[in-house]
């Protein structure tokens, strides 16, 4: 018997041109692999779009990112072990470099010219980044990470680790839509209802997408995100507030107060970074940068508690939203409103960039398969 409204229940955004938790991961992107203190000497495993990485530091301390799998019988290699800047597989002793060449097999004397996948790494600031693609097409300039980690103008206060029980394009959904500060984040942030009520500009480029609040003298709808000691509650001030969506491990948070007297701006990021574990899971990392109080440690340790707190709350909505969307069988279609539009803007450009390479993976199954006709 078939079951009512299958298709429906499948489909998170209800239309064929955007991108929901069913569509394939984008693998030719810049993804954040971990934090650069979890690259150590210690073999450790992570699953990055659904492949079993290994990751590690070479001797003079260059990050490693490898397959986690030996190309005998799959051992994973993060349950081997180190000799010098190679990993010697726990089960039979083959040992790979760090490109993933096989270099000894204790057995016999001949090396297989097989190899196991390596991945472009790039370091910056706090963080390693990943190329999901092949690493020869890896291309920094492409890398969408602000390097302001040493500039003296800025202070960084940098989050840890997180796991989400959910699809990333939840949380990248979320963080395009701050009409819900005021709503899950109702004791957190004590954001005014009436900042969900300010008009959404937003504007797609290409492949980003740029949303914002402006606001004029209307201290109480922003001043949650400011140290106490700063006040603008009497003074003429500019405010505007939002993000940008940069690729699909990444989307950038800003908020910039300009005085009207011509004192200098306060400016702040607040960079966000998914990074796909599985289709229903996630990696998030992030940091938040200001050029104000930069000495301020008690109001950094104050914000990362802040700001933490705010973001528990976005990983428990995303993985309840993620139940729902996976286990109710309701025939149901998602409706959208006004506070939707730049994160459809944002589906709408990940569901291109993995229809795109979804196409190029077919074509290139089809000339290999012709040569081996041929």
């Amino acid at each position: 018997m078939t079951s009512i409204g299958m298709t429906e229940q499948k489909s998170y955004s209800g239309r064929a041109n955007l991108a929901d938790i069913h569509t394939p991961l984008v693998y030719n992107q810049w993804y954040v692999a971990g934090l650069a203190e979890e690259f150590t000497r210690e073999l450790r495993e992570r699953f990055i779009l659904e492949r079993s990485i290994v990751m590690y530091r070479k001797q003079d301390g260059t990050p490693v990112a490898l397959q986690n799998r030996c190309a005998h019988r799959s051992y994973p290699l993060h349950k081997s072990k180190l000799e010098g800047d190679e990993i010697r597989c726990g089960y039979h002793g083959i040992k790979y470099s760090t490109t993933g060449e096989i270099i000894e097999v204790p057995s016999q004397e001949m090396c297989p010219k097989v190899k196991i996948k390596n991945y472009a790494l790039v370091e910056i600031g706090p963080f390693v980044w990943i190329w999901m693609g092949e690493a020869e097409a890896a291309n920094e300039d492409l890398l969408p990470e602000l390097r302001i980690h040493d500039d003296p103008a800025w202070t960084v206060v940098v989050g840890e680790h997180n796991h989400v029980d959910g699809n990333y394009l939840l949380m990248q959904e979320n963080l395009c839509d701050l009409s819900h500060l005021p709503y899950l984040h109702e004791k957190t942030f004590a954001t005014r209802k009436e900042y969900a009520e300010v008009p959404l500009q937003v504007a797609r480029e290409g492949d980003t997408v740029d949303y914002h609040r402006h606001t004029k003298n209307q201290w109480d709808l922003v001043k949650f995100i400011y140290p106490p000691f700063i006040d603008y509650s009497d003074q003429d001030f500019e405010h505007r507030s939002g993000g940008t969506f940069l690729s699909p491990g990444m989307l950038m948070g800003y908020g910039k107060l300009t005085p009207s007297n011509g004192n200098a701006q306060l400016h702040h990021h607040v960079n966000h970074y998914l990074t796909p574990e599985h289709q229903d899971s996630c990696h998030y990392f992030w940091y938040v940068a200001r050029n104000y109080a930069l000495d301020n440690e008690e109001f950094d340790d104050r914000f990362r508690g802040f700001i933490t707190t705010g973001f528990e709350e976005d990983k428990t909505a995303t993985r309840l939203m993620q139940e729902m969307l996976t286990k109710d069988r309701h025939v149901f279609r998602e409706m959208n409103v006004a506070g939707d539009k730049a994160g459809t803007l944002m589906r709408m450009v990940v569901k291109k960039l993995a229809d795109a390479e979804t196409q190029e993976m077919t074509l290139e199954c089809l000339d290999t398969a012709k040569q081996h006709q041929q």
